[in-house]
């Protein structure tokens, strides 16, 4: 999974949305949100493991709810 900065986002989002891989959206080198395409199929581990990241991350900022994640 490619992880890119917000700003990155900002100004190639849709070169980023043609590569039609996940893609893991940063700020501050904190990840803050997943991007998959349409088609993309995942598999049981792969929901685990971005499960996992998402609890991580709410973990380090307590200011955050689950809402701001989905």
């Amino acid at each position: 999974m490619r992880s890119v900065g917000i700003f990155e986002v900002k100004t190639k989002l849709s070169e980023l949305l043609r590569s039609g891989e996940p893609i893991e959206i940063t700020s501050h080198k904190k990840s803050v949100a997943v991007l998959y395409p349409k088609a993309a199929t995942r598999s049981l581990a792969q929901v685990k493991r971005d499960i996992k990241a998402i609890n991580q991350a709410d973990q380090q900022d307590n200011t955050a709810d689950m809402g701001d994640y989905v």
